[in-house]
């Protein structure tokens, strides 16, 4: 709630206050004690709207209930959830909003109509408002209501269109939306009267009979339910004598009644990706039945990218579509295989292959994926790979001790590295010939920079293709490492002649760009943003990273944010790294049209804390903490 934040202000002055201090914790005990008052307030009010709901409903029924000393009953549900409600005025100096039903079946709050339906209608079913308690200055507070299950909150309005209020003083007080909750004369339901409007409902009390779901994680408040043959389960709790059980088209459902312990409800989908739906179980004891549900979607898992080629479907490596239609001729590759030529190689799950010299794709693609997406295999490149068709990687580990993995001998229309992870000992790619690739997409890979021993292992570039023109560059949600939090790689990062690239959503960890980071003439709609620099490193020299060398004849975007959202982080304050967003000099040519106004020495922001956090650095596992920015890899 909003109040916290007033809470933690007020405690604070309360303690910097010239208080005896005596004095100072009475104070502070005293708004300890009107912040839990209101809480519970706040808990009493939600609580009577989810009885009401489930009195509106009528698919639950109550197992048992006790007495509270205070005149509160907890009640347990048929679904297993509790309530806790208290009926009438609470308190002496609570204003509480009074609610009721219009003839509509729309909510009433305090003498207003809302649009949101209390009752089901045209379908959609009704939601349940809940409150809470927002802080306008000390002592005096306003409510605030959500339809939407406290995702967005609205301030509640008198007839008069302003806020309404919480007394903090006086005897004033407005009932709550229950006038009264009892159990009738017999025993068998619980009565419940709104203040409101009287209305009456009857809520039946039903020993041994329960209908409970218990929800496994939700994702968008649906389960989440794979589609293999096992589907997936989640526990139950089935009291009563009989289940009926309701499930979407296609997807098989079972459930049973066990009247002494919990059950499993187990669920197989359609072999299809997002088919939604809700399965019920309805449970009966005689007369009475007990009603649970839960949304489901499904989730196709994919377990042979060498079978969905074979089905004609196809997969992506990056844009790319690759399918028997668009790239023919796929085979597969066992443990302690290896590849000589071009063409489409799927490579088993988990298997070791080698590639002992330079592998060229002169005469057709080379198409390269690892079969299973859980167990990618491993690739040991004795040589590199001579370009001039398209070359295509996905799924593989990729390991090079050699000085470079890509060179361009032709000109090549795409190449495309998608969840890879890459080990290096030098650079990625190197080329000296003046070629052209129209089409460059590395996405959702990991580089490993091994280097050598050393704070500071120089020459890790990432491209260095000084002659060739790349005329679109998707550098996106990559992370870029050294071998270990102990080292350090620097290198050129990304050299070519001439291209639009856009890079974003990368994090860098202990990788320094220098003595350039992008050095290109930067044509198009080029961007670099939302990516992440961190080093926990103290380098003496060389420790300069430079994100951009706009050569000349380079235009910029019409917005800097184009470069400017990007953050920078040193857990180390001795011989730093510099995190500038230029290099520049007159001398090497760098754009005469880089923006008025724009201070060229300016510096990548640097955070106060830091936005990643580290799961496991020497298989490139790092969480972005800061929404928006850096790799998300799974």
């Amino acid at each position: 709630m909003k109040i916290y934040k007033y809470i933690g202000v007020a405690l604070m002055v309360l303690a910097l206050g010239a208080c005896k201090t005596d004095d100072l914790e009475r104070d502070i005990d005293a708004l300890k004690d009107r912040v839990t008052a209101m809480e519970a307030k706040v808990d009493r009010l939600n609580e009577s709207m989810n009885m009401i709901r489930v009195a509106l409903d009528g698919n639950k029924t109550i197992q048992n209930y006790t007495e509270n000393e205070d005149g509160s009953y907890t009640l347990t549900l048929s679904d297993g959830n509790t309530i806790t409600l208290t009926q009438g005025k609470i308190g002496t100096i609570d204003e509480y909003q009074e609610v009721s039903i219009s003839s509509n079946g729309n909510w009433v709050i305090g003498g207003v109509e809302t649009k949101h339906h209390a009752v089901a209608a045209d379908g959609e079913p009704g939601v349940t408002p809940q409150f809470r308690l927002a802080m306008e200055s000390e002592g005096k507070y306003y409510w605030e209501v959500s339809y939407d299950g406290k995702l967005t909150w609205e301030e509640v309005k008198n007839q008069q269109g302003t806020r309404v209020y919480a007394s903090a003083s006086g005897s004033s007080s407005v009932a709550g939306p229950i006038a009264s909750a009892v159990p009738n004369a017999t025993g068998d339901k619980f009565e419940i009267t709104l203040t409101g409007s009287g209305t009456k409902y009857e809520i039946p009390i039903v020993s041994g009979l329960a209908c409970a779901i218990t929800e496994p994680a939700l994702e968008d408040g649906f389960w989440i339910v794979p589609t293999t043959n096992t589907g997936a389960t989640t526990p139950i709790d089935l009291k009563g004598e009989a289940v009926l059980i309701s499930a979407p088209e296609g997807w098989t459902v079972t459930a049973s009644i066990d009247n002494s312990n919990p059950t499993t409800l187990s669920v197989t989908p359609p072999n299809q990706d997002g088919a939604e739906g809700i399965i019920t179980l309805q449970v009966n004891k005689g007369v009475y039945w007990a009603i649970d549900q839960i949304k489901v979607r499904s989730k196709r898992v994919i377990t042979s990218l060498k079978a969905e080629y074979e089905l004609g479907d196809g997969f992506y490596i990056g844009d790319e579509l690759v399918s028997k239609e668009t790239y023919p001729g796929g085979t597969l590759i066992e443990n302690g295989g290896t590849i000589s030529k071009s063409g489409v190689h799927f490579i088993a799950g988990g298997a070791n292959i080698s590639i002992s010299s330079n592998l060229a794709t002169t005469e057709a693609p080379l198409v390269i994926v690892g079969d299973d997406p859980n167990n990618p295999p491993t690739i040991t490149l004795g040589g590199c790979f001579l370009s001039s068709e398209n070359l295509l990687c996905k799924n593989v580990k990729l390991v090079r001790t050699g000085t470079y993995m890509f060179n361009v001998n032709n000109d090549v229309n795409k190449v495309i590295f998608d969840q890879c992870e890459i080990e290096l000992s030098g650079s990625f790619g190197y080329s000296t010939n003046s070629y052209t690739i129209v089409d460059f997409q590395f996405v959702n890979n990991k580089v490993k920079f091994t280097g050598t021993a050393g704070s500071l292992a120089g020459g890790m570039n990432f491209v260095n293709f000084a002659n060739v023109k790349i005329t679109n560059a998707n550098i996106s949600n990559n992370i870029f490492y050294s071998k270990s939090d102990d080292t350090s790689a620097r290198g050129q990062f990304f050299t070519v002649k001439e291209t639009a690239i856009k890079l974003e959503n990368n994090t860098f960890c202990n990788y320094i760009q220098n003595p350039q980071g992008i050095k290109a003439k930067l044509t198009g709609d080029w961007s670099v943003r939302y990516n992440i620099f961190y080093s926990n490193i103290s380098v003496a020299s060389n420790n300069t990273s430079y994100l951009i060398w706009a050569l000349e004849g380079s235009t910029f975007p019409a917005s800097n944010d184009a470069f400017e959202s990007n953050v920078a982080y040193n857990a180390v304050e001795e011989n730093a790294t510099v995190w500038n967003v230029f290099y520049f000099s007159t001398s090497s040519g760098t754009s005469s049209e880089i923006p008025d106004g724009y201070d060229l020495k300016s510096r990548i922001p640097q955070e106060e804390e830091s936005p990643l956090q580290i799961v496991d650095w020497e298989n490139g596992k790092f969480v972005s903490s800061k929404a928006g920015y850096g790799a998300t890899i799974e």
